[in-house]
């Protein structure tokens, strides 16, 4: 494929690396933007819960709240083609194991100022495990149809080069600037390189023989279900603690379904992302991760411990069916299991050549990337 020239290499083609791309190519940069992946939005943008935080989540974390509902209500508006807004949002607190009361609920919903009102949990679930239930507002987006959105846009641009199924195999300083070795016999030459791999974090780092960043992975299942008609257009979530959730899956049609306990499968402390079934496949390494969702050796469903859990906590009301399991690998900052929090990261980890981390699982933390990319 020869050598190519780029002020900017961006790895990773997530809602975050496709941002980063076009506000760069808007300042008239030149843009690479590469992913391992076939297309774009094919892990973590695409397989999680496709909720737009507002805050409800994280009432052990105010920061991370107080982000989360800034960039709600914009987020929502710039992407309105893609929010389904057309279901109620409902929050349940469990009588037992839950890490906050209703009334501390309350309290720290009037406290960063979103909206909440109490209902009848017996509407929605079973009462002799839910104590409280609140009505909230909070949406759910659609990934297939911002990922299109984003492609669109950035095709129209002619200084960004969208590149699909490349492989960093070598990175190295030449003057000042990497040159990078990829498969297809390719190689670019840039000054500036952000890595927003998400899973792929440190893999990225370890091969720019950069200090890795202190993370936590979890091999997760999102599972997909068909609601039935009186979930239709309800969203439920029990929270705090090691619960469950189930919500519109964006304009898909489908709920996805969620829990604590049961999503995570394999969790990994090691500095790059490791696990027991990567013994089994030769092409799956930590250096480069391959998507687990498409994995013949990914583990089984949790979908009869996850759909026991909804039949304890919903009433008679509430059902739904299997569809299929979605499969992705979660990145967690080290730091953050002691308070909930989560925090947009954006790490510089050389000034020249320039390498910047970005690392966030809220997509409506994307506008963070207006000032650090000023």
């Amino acid at each position: 494929m020869g050598h190519k020239e780029f002020d900017y290499v961006i790895f990773g083609s997530g809602i975050f690396g496709m941002y980063a791309a076009l506000l760069l190519a808007k300042k008239n940069h030149h843009v690479a933007l590469i992913d391992i992946e076939d297309s774009p939005f094919k892990r973590a943008s695409y397989i999680n819960q496709a909720r737009i935080h507002k805050g409800y989540h994280y009432p052990r974390s105010i920061s991370t709240a107080i982000r989360s509902s800034l960039n709600y209500q914009r987020f929502c508006n710039d992407f309105s083609f893609a929010i389904n807004n057309k279901f109620s949002k409902i929050y349940g607190i469990s009588e037992a194991d839950s890490l906050v009361s209703p009334t501390q609920f309350e309290k720290f919903c009037d406290y960063i100022d979103i909206p909440l009102k109490s209902i009848k949990p017996e509407i929605y679930f079973n009462k002799k495990r839910v104590e409280a239930a609140f009505e909230t507002e909070e949406f759910s987006f659609d990934s297939a149809k911002i990922r299109d959105w984003f492609i669109e846009e950035l095709k129209q641009i002619k200084h960004v080069s969208l590149l699909w199924g490349l492989n960093l195999i070598e990175a190295e300083v030449v003057n000042s600037r990497y040159k990078l070795s990829f498969n297809d016999d390719l190689s670019i030459t840039t000054p500036a390189v952000l890595n927003a791999t998400y899973a792929s974090t440190n893999s990225i780092l370890d091969k720019f023989n950069l200090s890795f960043i202190p993370l936590k992975y979890e091999l997760c299942e999102m599972i997909l279900v068909q609601p039935n008609q009186f979930l239709e257009n309800v969203g439920l979530t029990i929270m705090d603690g090691p619960f469950l959730s189930v919500m519109p899956f964006g304009l898909t049609g489908f709920h996805s379904l969620s829990s604590v306990k049961y999503t995570p499968h394999c969790p990994s402390n090691e500095p790059l992302p490791t696990f027991k079934c990567q013994d089994f496949r030769e092409d799956c390494t930590p250096a480069d991760l391959k998507n687990c969702n498409d994995c013949p050796v990914r583990p089984l469903s949790s979908w009869p411990y996850m759909k026991q859990q909804a039949n304890n906590y919903f009433n008679e009301h509430v059902d739904f069916t299997f569809v299929k399991p979605l499969f992705a690998i979660k990145t967690i900052i080290s730091s953050s299991e002691i308070d909930d929090a989560r925090p947009t990261l954006f790490q510089i980890h050389s000034e020249s050549p320039f390498v910047m981390t970005i690392l966030s699982g809220k997509v409506n933390t994307i506008y963070d990337l207006e000032e650090v990319l000023e």
